[in-house]
């Protein structure tokens, strides 16, 4: 029913509750799994080139460093959760841009039916500033997705 599922990561213990259900229906579908992360990415030195025309020297420097060590440590992040959780089978992909964009790209380039996804579970004034990266993905993707809740820090 579902041969390849699609895990969006941000490195957070909430979003890896998404993991076990998304491992279970592997199991018994025997389909492929996707890990994955989105990093700011260059978007940054967009904004670090406006900060050094008003003279905010080495900025841009600055910013593809950080770019290139978040690509880094999110490859670490998604070959790790892949060792512990996974098979060698899973692949892991390090994307850049926004969030639910990103995802509902990679669901596309992945060939994903499936997206098994945790939620933040953001309330109030959380909410209405930070969005829901679940619910922007939900209305886009397309295809079935399974959003898990994380009950560890829902008053946040």
């Amino acid at each position: 029913m579902f041969s390849k599922i699609l895990i969006p990561l941000d490195g957070t213990d909430e979003a890896e509750a998404a993991i076990a259900p998304a491992k279970e229906i592997a199991r018994r579908f025997d389909s492929a799994v996707v890990l994955v992360e989105v990093t700011p990415g260059y978007g940054q030195i967009i904004g670090a080139t406006a900060a050094e025309s008003f003279g905010a020297s080495g900025s841009v420097a600055a910013a593809q460093e950080v770019a290139v060590a978040a690509e880094s440590a999110a490859s670490a992040y998604l070959d790790a959760v892949r060792a512990k959780h996974g098979a060698p089978t899973w692949h892991t992909v390090v994307a850049e841009g926004n969030s639910s964009d990103v995802i509902v790209e990679q669901a596309r380039a992945q060939g994903a039916d499936l997206i098994v996804m945790a939620t933040h579970a953001r309330k109030g004034l959380k909410r209405l500033f930070l969005g829901s990266v679940a619910e922007d993905v939900i209305r886009r993707c397309g295809i079935p997705a399974l959003v898990v809740h994380s009950d560890e820090h829902a008053d946040d």
